[in-house]
Formats: structure tokens, C-alpha cells, sequence
């Protein structure tokens, strides 16, 4: 919902979602069609649609990495939320097909189809920002860091999006972690959780900005509704961050259980990154770490600071990590995950 003083653009609008089938895409189409917006889903032909049936949204084939495929998803649109990409691919040539140059498509679609659309809004990652210090959350005015090949391309992404701010309005989103129903990112997680184990990766606190699926969907729709957005935005929870273990310890909570913890030395992980890296690249296949992942996982801090969205769009994050791991844990164990 849009807060009072800030410009909303026309009640209903027409919204295009890429990577609707997706965890966040799906979030973002039920809060679309519950405010009453008339809905589109861009979906390739391989996409699973568990969270889009039976629902009214206009399903559109196509892939941002295929330009001819997008004229009949963006033509006729007001807001086009691009949450499409890929955040798992055994190399860089994968990322770059679907964060970089699939941004590109979709920007080019989008001003020969539909250039008088009035919001676009790409859905970057903290990891295009870089990693940060305990102490010191990034902010929009920092100068971007990214250390994997995810980030890189998501960064790039956002270059293509914002080279056009010249001609179209548009904005970009940077969300942390983001968890919450529907989430496989972390459930490895609960599911340890749930064997009694708690991870703590070497021998000294890291440090990371989180955000339920619930607030990142507003944040989204605050941006693509409001006419006073612009530029980059960080979003989080609301808080300082959390360590590891204060996730974890969170997520026993949550499931009303205990668990010990145990440290896990970088050298040995390390290696099995490594490993798996060349598994991954010879079988062509995606595995939950690999060498790019293990640069991430080992920085001290992932911090973002969203006071920018907050004072000039008015968010304010709803779902506390009580709560989220709370709704989280609730929704893995009514599915089967847990």
C-alpha cells in the first residue's frame, strides 16, 4: 500500500512480471491480483506454474533471453516488474545470457513496443552492491563491489536498465536474502535445524541483512505504483542485520526445537567447492555451492541499509524474523519440505 504524501500512479494498472513462476515473481503476481491489478506472467515453456493455477493472470511464453519472444508480454502495459534471472548456472556464460543480455532484451522489447510505459522496475540483488564491513551497511551512494559472477551480471543488468532513464522511468531494487514461503534457498537450513545442527562457517561471527518475501513484494510495488521512484534502492527487514547463528537460532524457534552447533572450517569446504565447481561444468549441472557461491558465503558482512526507500517512498517492513521464520517453518511442514 502506498502511504499517504507520496503519488501513486492510477489506481488499477496493467503490470507485466517476468519470472512469474518463481518464488518472488509468484509473490508478486498474488499481490498484484489481490490489489485488484490486471496481471500478465511472462513464463518460458519449461516453467513449472504450482503457484500460478488457477489464477487470473494472462500467461505469455517467452524468454528474456530471446528478444523476438517479448512483444506480446510488454505491448499494452503500465508497469513491468522484471524479476526474471538466474541465480544458479555452472558458469558465467549462463549468468551473463539471463542477468546481462536478457536485461537488454527486455529493455529493448520494451522501448519498441511499449515505450510510453509508465514504471519499470528490475529486481537486482544485494549482490551486485558487494559484500561490506560489520560495521558499515552499503548504501545507494557507495560505489558497487561484486565479487561473483552472479553479482557482476546482476550489476550489469542494472546498467542496461538505468542507461535508460533518459527515456523511460525506471528503477532498481536491491533486496539481501530473501526467504519466506516457497523459498528453496533456505530451507537447507530449517532442515538442518530440524536434525538438531546449527552451521557457523570458520571461527568468527558473519554478519547479513535479510528480508521476508512479504516486504520485498511491497517494496516492488511501492516502486512500480509510486511516481516519485527513482534510481536504486536497498531493501531489508528494517533492522541492523543479523549473524548466522541468529538466523538459526530464529529458525529453532520458529520450529519449537533445539540444536547444537558446530563450526565448520573453510579449508575443507574450500575444497568441496571446488569439486564440486568442476562437477557442475562438466555435467553442465547447478548445485547449491560452487567456487562462485563459497566467495560469498566466507565475506564478514552482507549489510544494506534501506533508509532511502523508507524516507522517500515511505516503506516500512511489516514481518519481523519472528514471525517470518514462523509463517516460513509453518508453510515448509503443510507442503512436505520439512
Amino acid at each position: 500500500m502506498l502511504t499517504e504524501g507520496h503519488h501513486s500512479l492510477k489506481f488499477i494498472v496493467r503490470a507485466l512480471v517476468t519470472g512469474a513462476s518463481g518464488f518472488i515473481g509468484s509473490h508478486l503476481v498474488d499481490r498484484l491480483i489481490a490489489e485488484g491489478h490486471t496481471v500478465t506472467a511472462l513464463i518460458r515453456e519449461s516453467s513449472r506454474l504450482r503457484w500460478l493455477k488457477n489464477k487470473p493472470v494472462k500467461l505469455v511464453t517467452g524468454d528474456v533471453r530471446q528478444l523476438e519472444s517479448l512483444q506480446m508480454a510488454v505491448e499494452h502495459q503500465d508497469v513491468i516488474f522484471h524479476v526474471a534471472g538466474a541465480i544458479l548456472s555452472p558458469n558465467t556464460r549462463g549468468f551473463e545470457q539471463t542477468n546481462h543480455f536478457g536485461s537488454e532484451n527486455m529493455m529493448e522489447a520494451i522501448m519498441t513496443y511499449n515505450p510510453d510505459v509508465q514504471k519499470v522496475v528490475y529486481v537486482s540483488s544485494l549482490a551486485a552492491g558487494g559484500p561490506t564491513l560489520p560495521e558499515r551497511p552499503i548504501k545507494e551512494s557507495d560505489d558497487p563491489n561484486p565479487i561473483s559472477a552472479y553479482g557482476r551480471t546482476k550489476l550489469a543488468g542494472e546498467e542496461v536498465v538505468l542507461s535508460y532513464a533518459d527515456r523511460l522511468n525506471v528503477v532498481v531494487i536491491r533486496p539481501p536474502v530473501v526467504y519466506g514461503p516457497r523459498d528453496r534457498g533456505v530451507l537447507n537450513f530449517f532442515r538442518l535445524v530440524a536434525k538438531g545442527v546449527k552451521l557457523n562457517l570458520g571461527f568468527r561471527e558473519r554478519y547479513l541483512s535479510i528480508i521476508h518475501v512479504t516486504d520485498l513484494v511491497t517494496a516492488l510495488i511501492l516502486a512500480g505504483l509510486n511516481q516519485d521512484s527513482s534510481g536504486s534502492y536497498y531493501v531489508d527487514d528494517g533492522t541492523s542485520g543479523w549473524t548466522w547463528l541468529d538466523l538459526q537460532h530464529h529458525i529453532a524457534n520458529a520450529m519449537e526445537t533445539t540444536a547444537r552447533t558446530f563450526r565448520v572450517p573453510l579449508t575443507p569446504l574450500f575444497i568441496y567447492a571446488a569439486l564440486s565447481t568442476a562437477s557442475q561444468r562438466f555435467f553442465h549441472s547447478r548445485g547449491w555451492i560452487n567456487l562462485d557461491k563459497f566467495r560469498e558465503m566466507v565475506q564478514q558482512a552482507w549489510l544494506c541499509d534501506s533508509s532511502r526507500i523508507q524516507n522517500q517512498l515511505g516503506y516500512q517492513p511489516s514481518v519481523s524474523i519472528e514471525k517470518g521464520m514462523k509463517n516460513t517453518a509453518q508453510w515448509y511442514r503443510e507442503i512436505g519440505w520439512l
